[in-house]
């Protein structure tokens, strides 16, 4: 009886390994079937899609027309599907992808050009070979609060995993990681991650080899510069996407530098430099000319930034300053930017931005006591004074539609603008007068109007939000533009109530005069410092 049971368990046992192999065979067959059939399925679809591709760098997953210009046409290479297929819990779409990426494409990439992505490339298409791309661009225009900080946190997840940890290398994540940062005010601020993240930009640059000359076997060991014919020709062979990529890195992380002083950006090199002047001389897009005109003003915006140029005299040269304002006019001269870059709002806005940086230069720290009037003294003021009203001029003059896709950049110079206007209406100097300044822009008035069209910004996004959820991206702005407002009220009351007579009375007996109620010394200002370290 005990060896007719053992043998009973022995042939029940085989069985069951029989069916259960006989199972895996069939699921293996049934799963090899379906790979197939979606390959084929693909390769009939891009037959169809792509007739008129001959160019192996063009994007294959859509037609191109006929009209299309061939840069545009490998602006972005899609050749090779992405390494990594990702989903995401809090999904998009199809219909909500298509809208965020013409949005982003028509509105918001304009205020931070970093990446361009033509029109003939569908959303789908973005997704399966830039995924990290199409997440950034997901989380930075989606018409959901919710979702918006959802899918922010997810991506911000990836690049922890996927470049600290997993150490991994790629255009998309560099890419993906620049819109990211460059619109991060709109994510969830519950810890600060700018300055590591400018660094994780940094560090894909350098990984990826983009800040040098693509490595080549004839020129091993050998001693070269960026003027070399050899060295011109490989930096010049970099896809245009490429180009672009770094000059954005060397912006948004010089951006991100002068602003949190807690690291260096992306340092700038001679190949930069043949990439910034390639890209200027070779591109036909508005776009990248937008780019190269930030980057040009970025550049004389980091000199005024360096302190060590000006560590020794305390004030940078007369010269030097003149020189400056002379390469910023000329960034902007007609024939070097057409009407329609010099059209958007952040290209003038950036403009006067770095000319004012230019012209509160000239009379930071002064080395003579103000004890009189002083004509060069005034001029200085008007130039400053005429920079902060054109730039407040173009700020409002953009549509009010359009503010909603400021990049974050675009926050600290506004404060930094405002902070500026405050000083210069609240000054003491006898050469200078107060009321004339309120009479041509008024601080407060201006504090009520920016506080106003982020109280709209924030119930119009709130009433088209998919799903009723408050948007929160602009209460950093309205918190510190209200405390702004309040303290400032309390200056200019103190100031009004000042007996004037008596402090010129004190100037002409010889008493030294008090200063700046508040140093023209943007660069260092830890005041300015303190209120973005909360951003």
């Amino acid at each position: 009886m005990g060896k007719r049971r053992g043998i009973s368990r022995t042939a029940r046992l085989e069985k069951k390994i029989d069916e259960l192999m006989s199972s895996l065979n069939s699921q293996k067959e049934t799963i090899a079937d379906r790979v197939e059939n979606e390959v084929g399925n693909r390769d009939e679809q891009q037959e169809t899609l792509e007739p008129n591709i001959e160019a192996p760098s063009a994007i294959t997953t859509s037609s191109v027309p006929a009209t299309q210009d061939p840069e545009e046409a490998t602006t972005l290479n899609m050749t090779k599907p992405s390494s990594s297929s990702v989903s995401y819990p809090d999904e998009v779409s199809l219909t909500e992808a298509e809208e965020a990426l013409r949005k982003f494409r028509d509105e918001t990439s304009g205020f931070l050009p970093l990446v361009y992505i033509p029109s003939y490339v569908r959303a789908k298409q973005l997704r399966e070979m830039f995924p990290f791309l199409w997440l950034a661009i997901m989380c930075t225009v989606s018409a959901s609060p919710r979702k918006r900080t959802a899918l922010g946190d997810q991506a911000r997840n990836i690049l922890v995993l996927k470049v600290v940890i997993h150490r991994e290398k790629s255009l998309d994540l560099l890419l993906g990681l620049l819109i990211l940062v460059g619109w991060s005010h709109l994510q969830k601020r519950d810890r600060p991650f700018w300055t590591l993240f400018s660094q994780l930009i940094v560090t894909l640059v350098c990984d990826l080899g983009l800040h040098r000359p693509p490595s080549d076997p004839s020129m091993f060991c050998a001693a070269s510069s960026a003027s070399d014919p050899r060295v011109l020709d490989l930096l010049k062979s970099r896809p245009h996407e490429e180009q672009r990529a770094v000059l954005g890195a060397f912006l948004v992380t010089s951006m991100i530098s002068n602003v949190f002083k807690h690291a260096p950006g992306l340092r700038w090199s001679p190949y930069l430099d043949v990439y910034l002047s390639n890209l200027a001389s070779s591109s036909k897009l508005h776009q990248d000319e937008s780019l190269t005109a930030m980057v040009k003003m970025q550049l004389i915006a980091n000199q005024i930034y360096d302190e060590s140029l000006y560590s020794n005299s305390g004030r940078f040269p007369t010269l030097y300053l003149s020189a400056l304002r002379s390469q910023l006019r000329e960034t902007i001269r007609e024939g070097n930017l057409s009407a329609e870059t010099k059209s958007h709002p952040t290209t003038m806005e950036l403009f006067y931005f770095t000319e004012l940086l230019i012209n509160e230069s000239e009379i930071s720290q002064p080395v003579i006591p103000r004890n009189e009037p002083n004509l060069r003294r005034f001029e200085v003021y008007q130039r400053c004074l005429t920079s902060i009203k054109a730039y407040f001029d173009t700020f409002f003059s953009t549509p009010t539609a359009l503010l909603g896709n400021m990049s974050f950049t675009s926050y600290p110079r506004l404060v930094t603008v405002l902070k500026s206007l405050h000083t210069i209406t609240t000054l003491q100097d006898p050469c200078w007068d107060r009321a004339t300044v309120r009479k041509s822009i008024d601080l407060i008035p201006t504090c009520d109007k920016i506080i106003g069209l982020f109280e709209y910004l924030k119930a119009a996004s709130t009433l088209l939000s998919l799903d009723g959820g408050e948007d929160e991206s602009y209460n950093w702005g309205l918190g510190v533009f209200r405390k702004l407002r309040a303290a400032w009220q309390r200056d200019l009351e103190s100031v009004d109530m000042e007996n004037t007579a008596n402090h010129e009375s004190n100037i002409s007996d010889g008493a030294p005069d008090a200063g700046l109620t508040v140093p023209f010394n943007i660069i260092s200002d830890w005041w300015l410092l303190n209120v973005f370290d909360d951003f």
